[in-house]
């Protein structure tokens, strides 16, 4: 309870009480307060009503401040490219053959973060699977959660350019990010360029987000075969053990029909 300035010395009200608050001019409490060390006691005021609800409404508008600060730090270093900066459930096209997986989609982030486990949107290039995944990374941001979209072949090719660049420290910084944000989606997986640095530079990623429990979604155009042939079966066989695997097949958004 915060006080407001003594109002008596002896412990007795003084003759005007009740005092009235100076923003609503409801009547204050008075409270007898017994001072240490013999100082006897003294009358004051308590906090009114209003004044409560008034730092409750600040503490509010500086949660809300916050969060909204929060989710714009986290969309400048989530990966979203400037076509799919406004991708969203409610833009997406809906149709009978995509309503299922956008469902899916739904679902995966209300029940988030369920235990870690991740969504696989596979299917042939142009079905949406992008569009999809970024509408799910901007519905948990949205919630506050710390995620990620990276393009693999983007990303990789950033991390070589680290270390020939000025600040080595920069691979550090981005693979910190990778491991530890609360859900990734590895987007385009199986487009890079299959080689033994490649398979380890993933395999850090996802290892250490399957010891951490951490979820991990991705999108591909390639079949459980070829993602098994490109990236291995270490990786592979995390993927599989903690991510619900769906095919999007349907024609692509880019080629309308004629």
């Amino acid at each position: 309870m915060v006080l407001a300035p003594p109002i008596a010395d002896d412990g007795a009200a003084p003759p005007d009480w009740p005092r009235a608050c100076d923003r609503c001019g409801s009547p204050l409490d008075a409270f007898v307060l017994e001072l240490p060390m013999g100082l006897g006691s003294r009358t004051v005021a308590g906090e009114c009503a209003c004044e409560q609800q008034r730092r409750a409404r600040e503490a509010r508008e500086r949660a809300q401040a916050a969060h909204r600060e929060r989710v714009r730090a986290l969309l400048r270093q989530s990966g979203i490219g400037r076509r799919h900066e406004v991708a969203s459930f409610e833009n997406f096209v809906t149709t009978p053959a995509t309503a299922a997986v956008v469902g899916v989609c739904r679902a995966f982030v209300a029940a988030f973060p369920e235990g870690g486990r991740g969504l696989s949107l596979a299917g042939p290039a142009g079905t949406g699977k992008t569009h999809l995944a970024v509408a799910v990374t901007r519905a948990l941001i949205d919630r506050g959660v710390s995620a990620v979209v990276a393009n693999v072949p983007m990303l990789l090719l950033t991390f070589r350019g680290t270390f020939s660049g000025d600040r080595p420290e920069r691979f550090e910084q981005m693979l910190d990010l990778l491991c530890r944000c609360e859900h990734l989606v590895l987007d385009d997986l199986g487009r890079e360029r299959p080689t033994e640095w490649t398979q380890e530079t993933l395999y850090l990623v996802v290892n250490a987000r399957y010891q951490e429990c951490l979820a991990t979604s991705l999108t591909t155009n390639l079949s459980p075969v070829e993602l098994r042939t490109r990236l291995g079966e270490p990786i592979l066989d995390r993927l599989a053990e903690t991510n619900r695997a769906y095919w999007c097949q349907w024609p692509s958004h880019r080629r309308p029909a004629p």
